[in-house]
């Protein structure tokens, strides 16, 4: 890293010399100049419904959403379930590390437990809630909507999570339908090694760090990561990523852009307007009533 501070320094004195880069091929997580950007629904719009549950992915469907976004992890029986944490404590009735129970064991808790809906109610407590199963959500909505997985396992967990996710997405054909993401850089390369590179990924945190550096100092054309998409948030360690520069690099690789967690509307209208490619959000509703008012 420290030779890569000293290339970008040397970079910037040769900034204006450098001709602009062609674009690399167009992928399919970038809209046009124009179109309306893609609604996300971040763990199945997690303020509307509980998150990650099967219930959530069904009825989000009554938003015009574009893809669904989603946490995933493995269970002691190998099935790939989406839940957001490796433990069950804060979203179920239940109690341990998920990965200590069966898909089977794991039906018997209400996922629907904790969650609040915007009345600050508990509409599900008694109710049976599930999380959902990875491959009936490719099943069923694979090939309606794309598929935002993260990967959350770690290590040699992590790997083999890793590999049961290949395995489904060329199973049931959606390689052009997933970008897979990771906060383990480690995971999200052995994905990438492990798919020979045809399954669509996000770029790894490291990744994003680089990107967004070379991207705010003007320096972007000096990296370029293996993916065809970045996911920011709009703050970070105070820094703000908001940005047309950043965006600008991306979309100078081809690459699409989507911010996260955005459930406040002026923020979506100042993300949209600079150019964002998709937003991952809580409240699809509130983005659909944005889309609208802004004529898309």
């Amino acid at each position: 890293m420290k030779n890569f501070f000293y290339i970008l320094i040397a970079s910037l004195l040769l900034a204006g010399c450098v001709p602009k880069q062609d674009a690399l091929a167009p992928n399919v997580f970038r809209i046009a100049k124009g179109d309306k950007p893609w609604i996300i629904a971040h763990g199945g719009a997690k303020d509307l419904f509980p998150e990650n549950t099967l219930l959530a992915f069904e009825q989000v469907q009554q938003y015009p959403i574009d893809a669904l976004e989603m946490d995933v992890c493995m269970t002691k029986d190998e099935v790939l379930v989406t839940h957001h944490n490796l433990t069950i404590d804060a979203s179920s009735d239940g109690s341990g590390e998920l990965i200590s129970f069966t898909f089977e064991e794991l039906l018997q808790f209400n996922f629907g437990e904790n969650f609040r809906d915007l009345n600050g109610d508990l509409p599900y407590q008694d109710s049976l809630v599930h999380l959902a199963n990875l491959e009936e959500i490719m099943m069923r909505f694979g090939s309606r909507y794309f598929l935002n997985i993260e990967l959350k396992n770690r290590g040699e967990n992590g790997k083999r999570a890793a590999e049961l996710l290949s395995a489904l997405v060329k199973k049931y054909g959606l390689e052009e339908r997933v970008l897979i993401a990771s906060f383990s850089d480690e995971i999200l390369d052995y994905f990438r090694e492990i798919s020979d590179d045809k399954i669509a990924i996000s770029t790894s945190e490291e990744e994003t760090k680089d990107l967004v550096f070379t991207g705010l100092s003007a320096a972007d054309y000096l990296y370029s990561p293996s993916a065809v998409a970045a996911q920011i948030p709009t703050k970070n360690s105070g820094i703000n990523l908001a940005s047309r520069r950043i965006i600008n690099a991306c979309h100078r690789r081809d690459m699409a852009v989507h911010y996260w967690t955005i459930n406040d509307k002026e923020e979506m209208r100042m993300l949209i307007e600079m150019g964002a490619d998709g937003l991952i959000t809580d409240r699809p509703d509130l983005m659909q009533e944005l889309l609208d008012e802004m004529g898309f």
